[in-house]
């Protein structure tokens, strides 16, 4: 075996211990429109004691009780909608080693931590939305714990949520956090009402008969993890941006003036969109160029869903600036349209655009040149996730090799770091323009 290799060692499946009565889980609109996987991964360091494969997976059993559709399958009803078929077929569960120490991987060996059997898939009865691997790292006694989830099943808050009831019961405390995975409370109204101008949304490009790329059929649905697999990759690069450093920046924002606050994502968001907007090439100065990121709405949907809920609840937000606005206005203006972005998202506009999605299938968000994605308060938490071996010395989130989307990792004691999809000429420009920042 070449020491970079990962060798799966044997797969199960686990079902819930308690197994409950079969059951249809609705989902969402936006839920219609993730079909593919997301991935995570944690590092733990040698431990004087081996961490208890068999104790994991009876840890596993338990949590799928009050997470039943975790174990489930998608299928697509009558109407063509997809929902989850609640009927206890269980999550996969592997177990592999690696000749790496954990220091030794790369980012080219992230693959290989997440073993999926494409031959195998057939049908959507055979793909489970979760799996779950253990790799045993041979250089250095370590071990990896890697979670492939599909993103129907759920946003990045709520698989954090479900790691953190699997990490609490396996050390014996009792679930963290008694899960709700209703999705009716994000249901379209009847009839809808769209009270707004919904520009964060956009028709798709056809294809498939006439489907928008984000209109999911069965057969992309099983294809989506080898297509990600055979994707070409992006390069990426990370950049570092020191605390000291981002105080100065929220201090140099707010000195400006018409400000009364800025809180760090705003003030980061607005450098990260000039560097790179200038940095997209073949772009003059009245060219309008756009900025996408997510807002988590547990809070502020009305009810509020509640820390607790587990599905998908963010929401779009967008704004737009010409290129010329963007790198001459002062920043503080920039940052003023990220905070307008942002505040966009009520009760109510969610609500609107909820219906709007469900009017008009063939839109999903609008194509932005700088999309973040940042959910710095739930990535902290994956720094605390403790199975019973202490907290992991090392977190990914291994993006789709297709996406150019900027991640803000919240995963240095020093600052955030920030992910960036890199291109030759460009990201010397990028460089250029945060060089002082991220020093």
């Amino acid at each position: 075996m070449a020491p970079g290799m990962v060798r799966v060692c044997n797969v199960s499946c686990v079902i819930p211990k308690n197994p409950g009565p079969n059951r249809t889980m609705y989902l969402c609109d936006m839920d219609q429109k993730v079909g593919y996987y997301v991935r995570t991964l944690f590092f733990y360091a040698p431990e004087t004691k081996t961490l208890d494969v068999d104790r994991l997976k009876s840890s596993l059993a338990e949590v799928l009780d009050s997470h039943d559709f975790w174990g489930g399958r998608l299928r697509f009803n009558e109407n063509g909608r997809m929902e989850i078929d609640c009927s206890n077929q269980g999550t996969f569960f592997t177990f592999a080693t690696s000749g790496l120490g954990m220091d030794q991987v790369t980012a080219d060996d992230l693959d290989d931590f997440f073993s999926f059997d494409d031959d195998k898939i057939k049908t959507l009865e055979d793909l489970p939305l979760l799996r779950i691997q253990v790799t045993h790292m041979l250089g250095d006694n370590g071990y990896a714990i890697s979670i492939l989830f599909h993103h129907a099943l759920v946003d990045a808050t709520s698989a954090i949520n479900f790691l953190l009831n699997l990490a609490s019961i396996n050390r014996g405390d009792g679930l963290y956090m008694l899960p709700n995975g209703d999705r009716t409370r994000l249901k379209f109204r009847d009839p809808p009402q769209v009270n707004f101008e919904h520009e964060e949304f956009s028709i798709q490009t056809p294809h498939n008969g006439g489907v928008g790329v984000f209109t999911f059929t069965k057969e992309s649905v099983i294809s989506s993890e080898l297509r990600q697999k055979m994707a070409p990759k992006n390069e990426r690069k990370t950049f570092l941006f020191r605390f000291d450093k981002l105080r100065e920046l929220k201090k140099a924002v707010l000195d400006e003036g018409p400000l009364s606050e800025c809180s760090t994502f705003e003030a980061l968001a607005a450098l990260i969109w000039r560097a790179h907007a200038r940095s997209i090439p073949g772009k003059s100065n009245n060219d309008v160029l756009h900025l996408g990121f997510v807002v988590d709405t547990r809070n502020i949907l009305d009810p509020p869903l509640g820390e607790n809920f587990c599905g998908n609840a963010f929401y779009p937000a967008y704004t737009e600036l010409t290129l010329m606005d963007i790198c001459k206005l002062p920043l503080s203006s920039v940052v003023a349209q990220v905070q307008e972005a942002k505040t966009r998202v009520t009760n109510e506009y969610v609500r609107s655009g909820r219906d709007f999605l469900h009017l008009n299938p063939n839109c999903w968000y609008r194509r932005c040149e700088t999309v973040i994605n940042a959910w710095p308060r739930l990535m902290q938490k994956s720094l605390e996730l403790d199975f019973g071996w202490g907290k992991p010395s090392r977190v990914e989130f291994p993006l789709d090799p297709r996406s150019s989307v900027i991640a803000f990792l919240p995963f240095s004691w020093d600052g955030i770091l920030v992910s960036v999809s890199a291109n030759g000429i460009a990201l010397g420009i990028f460089e250029d323009a945060i060089a002082q920042f991220y020093k």
